[in-house]
């Protein structure tokens, strides 16, 4: 699916085939087996998915720069959001690791505040992050702060360590 101006729309109508995907749009490998884990249990909850939704200012363009280099600029330096997924009018941002860290709080909370403060009227949004490992300190932090976490450990986890 090519992107649109916002990144890549799924809707329900999408689900389907969106499933039978070996990658995502602006994901690794191992981050799509994730997404495809996470999908596979949870698709039915959203009415559509945004992959590689951009947030933020993103760094000024340089004017003496082609245009199209320009427009690079402008979208590639914004923060990508993973997944924002909607149900009706409720957002969702589900930030997707290999290995959920300490650092994914940070950069969760940084998505959430760049998203409201572009959507001032739009209900709070839901935080997830899903991943293949993480540590009992890291989980219940991030529990600790309202963030819905899933662990999704490899099938083959002689093979997800390549």
């Amino acid at each position: 699916m090519p992107p649109f101006d916002d990144g890549y729309l799924f809707t329900r109508d999408d689900f389907v085939q969106m499933l039978a995907r070996k990658w995502f749009p602006e994901r690794t490998d191992r981050e799509s087996g994730v997404i495809r884990d996470y999908l596979a249990a949870h698709h039915q909850e959203f009415d559509r998915l945004i992959f590689g939704k951009r947030l933020g200012a993103g760094v000024e363009p340089d004017p003496t720069h082609l245009e199209g280099v320009q427009r690079n600029t402008s979208r590639f330096t914004k923060k990508r959001v993973d997944i924002l997924a909607w149900t009706g009018s409720q957002p969702t941002i589900i930030e997707v690791k290999a290995e959920i860290t300490p650092a994914s709080l940070g950069q969760i909370l940084t998505y959430r505040q760049l998203f409201l403060e572009e959507n001032p009227d739009a209900i709070e949004p839901r935080l997830v992050i899903v991943g293949r490992y993480s540590d009992d300190d890291t989980l219940r932090v991030l529990n600790g702060h309202g963030i819905d976490v899933f662990v999704y450990p490899p099938p083959d986890a002689a093979a997800d360590v390549a």
